[in-house]
């Protein structure tokens, strides 16, 4: 299943610039930081929920099928997925 390994790698990727943008917008001058936060925010803010969201419901299929081990889709990975997306989904609602 390496399409699984690279889909939980890539959302990982895409989590990462969400948390980025999310402090950005936190700061006070964000004049400095503007150019970066536009580019980081196409990934964070458009593709990082909707993918971790599919990302997280497709591991977890696979999981419950045993289809998969636990050990091979990179556990520490996936579980900072399941975290972040636990912080999306409370942002949201």
């Amino acid at each position: 299943m390496n399409w699984l390994r690279f889909l939980i790698k890539v959302s990982f990727i895409c989590n990462i610039c969400y948390l980025v943008g999310f402090i950005i917008r936190m700061l006070d001058n964000t004049e400095n930081w503007e150019h970066v936060a536009r580019h980081i925010m196409v990934l964070g803010g458009l593709v990082a929920a909707p993918l971790n969201i599919v990302t997280c419901l497709l591991a977890v299929i696979m999981l419950l099928r045993k289809k998969v081990r636990f050990a091979d889709i990179h556990p520490v990975i996936f579980i900072l997925n399941v975290i972040i997306l636990l912080l999306q989904l409370e942002l949201f609602l």
